[in-house]
Parts: structure tokens; C-alpha cells; sequence
């Protein structure tokens, strides 16, 4: 008998928190959210954590101990993020055994404050614009032994539309490849000597960071990092706004405050529109790379008509 995924109780979680962490006193533990991992919250001494189990069917041991050390990194620096713990053996992460084989578990701090979700503000986007810069500026310096993949068009686009090719009409993997062709085109002058490269999170949306009262803003969740043109990650946010009714005010109030850290130059602006499709089709595909978790219910028609609709809409608007 064959699993592709099994979720832990809370009191199993418990468990192994006692064995391989040092919190003293009760310890009250919630399933939290099912994102592409299992998340708990941890509550020991009036402080919260996040107790996170990856699935050893999306993620590499490797590519783990990147996002952790990235995040372990950037905890001592200006800028801010919910940071791992280590455990007292001193690891980032260790492992549990599941019926599916050995999957990874970290710890991390909890993010204050809240996420403002769809009801983010003009001023959050300004402040979340500044919070991004500051990660790409403060990340020059980081390495690790450890590898990502390059979030590269070869990876965003060409290996996407292959994933996705099964799940869609010929005429629109034919339309989704002229695609391809001009976010080729529109990028084709990109190179590292003019525009930024490095380090991006990959996934900055409106749910993936907290805001406390005093307007600090706290990053979370970097399963999607690696290395790409701080343009993709503008693109990225971008993307996430498209059913907002004020999608251009937050645009602009989001790159309003990434150029007060951090100044964009002409060309990276002309190529955010071409890394917003770009990042579409990669949603895509992610989907795709996940339907042991979603299931094919979630992929039938009507998903894939409504993004290659909303695609055909940044087409005739791209430059």
C-alpha cells in the first residue's frame, strides 16, 4: 500500500515538539492551514510558532534547507522575517517518518500582527513595496551550499507550458507558445549588468506577510524563493492583484515605495508586464504540480479558460 500524503494530529505534533525542541511549560497546538505544507500553531508561554511539515513530494530536502538558511540569514538584517528555530540539536530542520517516507519539519517564529488579505491598502502597499526592496538589498551577500532552481523563463514559462500542455485545448497551448514568444522578445535585453538579479521570495502577495499596529511589516512562507530579476518578483505581486478593483492604485503604490529603497531602471519597468504573464502561466502549472493535493475536480475547464482569458487581457495592454 502505496500514500501520497498523511496528515499528523495535533497531539502527535506535540510529541515530537517535546523531543526535539526546548519549550518549557504547556504546549497548545492547532492545525493551522494546508497550503503546499502542513502548518500548526504553537502556543507555549503566551508566545506563538508556526510548526511546519513538509511534503516530500514538492520539495527537496536541498531546496528546504535553502529557504531555511535564506530565512536564518535575513533574521539578521534590516530585514524582517518569521525566522526558523533552531532545535537543540542545533538543525534548522529535522525529519519524522510518514507512511509516504521521511518528511521535513522546522519551527518557526510567528509573524506579529495579521495579514491584510484582499482589504490591502494603498499605504501597505507602499509599505510592502519598501519591505520587498529591502529583502532584495539586504540579500546581496547571502550564500548558501545549497541550491534552487533559477526562476528563469526556461523555468516560468518552458517547463511550465509542458506541464501544462494535457490540461488545455491545441489552439490555446498554441496561443499560450506566441505568448511565450513576445515575453521572450520583451525580455531579451535583460541581462545582469542591467538590471538587478538575486535573491527573490517568489511568492509576495497580500496573505504572505503580517502587518502589526505599528505598521511593521513581518515576511513569511518562501517555499517559492530563489534566484531571478527583481523584476519577476514585482511581476509576481502584480499578478496577485488582478481581481482587485484597484489594481492600478496598489501597482503604483507598491513601486512607490520599492524605488524610496531601491530605484528600478527603464528596462526592468518595461519588463514587469511580460514577468505578471509570465508568473500566470507558472501559477498554472503549479496547480498542475499539485493535484495529489487538489485533485482534478479543480482542474477541468472553466480554470483554465478564465486564465487564459484574464492572459489575453495583459496581452492587448503589454507594450
Amino acid at each position: 500500500m502505496k500514500y501520497t500524503y498523511s496528515r499528523l494530529s495535533s497531539e502527535s505534533v506535540i510529541e515530537i515538539i517535546n523531543l526535539q525542541y526546548q519549550l518549557t511549560g504547556i504546549i497548545d497546538c492547532k492545525y493551522y492551514v494546508f497550503g503546499l505544507h502542513d502548518n500548526y500553531l504553537i502556543e507555549n508561554n503566551n508566545k506563538i510558532y508556526i510548526f511546519r511539515i513538509y511534503r516530500n513530494d514538492w520539495r527537496s530536502e536541498e531546496e528546504i534547507l535553502f529557504e531555511l538558511e535564506l530565512l536564518s540569514y535575513l533574521d539578521n538584517t534590516k530585514a524582517n522575517v518569521a525566522a526558523p528555530i533552531p532545535s537543540i540539536n542545533s538543525k534548522l530542520c529535522n525529519s519524522i517518518e510518514c507512511p509516504e517516507g521521511k518528511r521535513i519539519t522546522a519551527l518557526f517564529n510567528y509573524a506579529n500582527g495579521s495579514a491584510p488579505n484582499k482589504d490591502i491598502t494603498l499605504k501597505e502597499c507602499e509599505l510592502l513595496g519598501n519591505s520587498v526592496a529591502t529583502i532584495h538589498k539586504e540579500t546581496k551577500h547571502f550564500k548558501t551550499q545549497y541550491t534552487r532552481p533559477i526562476l528563469n523563463l526556461e523555468y516560468l514559462v518552458n517547463r511550465s507550458l509542458i506541464l501544462i500542455k494535457p490540461f488545455i485545448t491545441i489552439n490555446q497551448y498554441k496561443y499560450l507558445q506566441d505568448i511565450k514568444a513576445r515575453i521572450m522578445l520583451n525580455t531579451s535585453d535583460l541581462n545582469e549588468g542591467n538590471s538587478d538579479f538575486g535573491i527573490c521570495v517568489g511568492d509576495i502577495n497580500s496573505s504572505n506577510f503580517h502587518i502589526n499596529e505599528k505598521n511593521i511589516i513581518t515576511h513569511f512562507d518562501f517555499d517559492q524563493c530563489g534566484y531571478a530579476y527583481r523584476a519577476f518578483e514585482i511581476g509576481k505581486f502584480i499578478s496577485s492583484l488582478n481581481s482587485d478593483n484597484n489594481k492600478t492604485g496598489k501597482v503604483s503604490a507598491f513601486i512607490d515605495g520599492y524605488e524610496n529603497s531601491r530605484k528600478l531602471t527603464d528596462l526592468e519597468k518595461m519588463t514587469i508586464p511580460s514577468f505578471e504573464i509570465a508568473s500566470i502561466i507558472w501559477v498554472m502549472s503549479i496547480h498542475v504540480s499539485n493535484l495529489n493535493k487538489i485533485g482534478y475536480q479543480y482542474l477541468e475547464k472553466p480554470f483554465w479558460d478564465k486564465r487564459i482569458k484574464l492572459i489575453e487581457s495583459l496581452n492587448e495592454r503589454m507594450v
